[in-house]
């Protein structure tokens, strides 16, 4: 994928299935060059700034 935006190389998005509802996906932007996330598409983070299962599955930035 090519993209102009230098901002995307530095990040990833991941799909990490909820631990509680089946068939629901995280989507963890996560930062490359530190190995952490960053942010979730879930309530929790987006509503609450609160890091979820799956941020903390990979690791996340305080």
């Amino acid at each position: 994928m090519v993209n102009s935006n230098q901002e995307s190389d530095k990040f990833e998005t991941i799909s990490i299935e909820s631990k509680i509802r089946e068939g629901v996906f995280h989507k963890v932007v996560k930062n490359i060059e530190t190995g952490k996330a960053v942010s979730c598409s879930c309530k929790c983070w987006s509503k609450g700034n609160k890091p979820c299962y799956g941020m903390k599955t990979i690791g996340y930035e305080s």
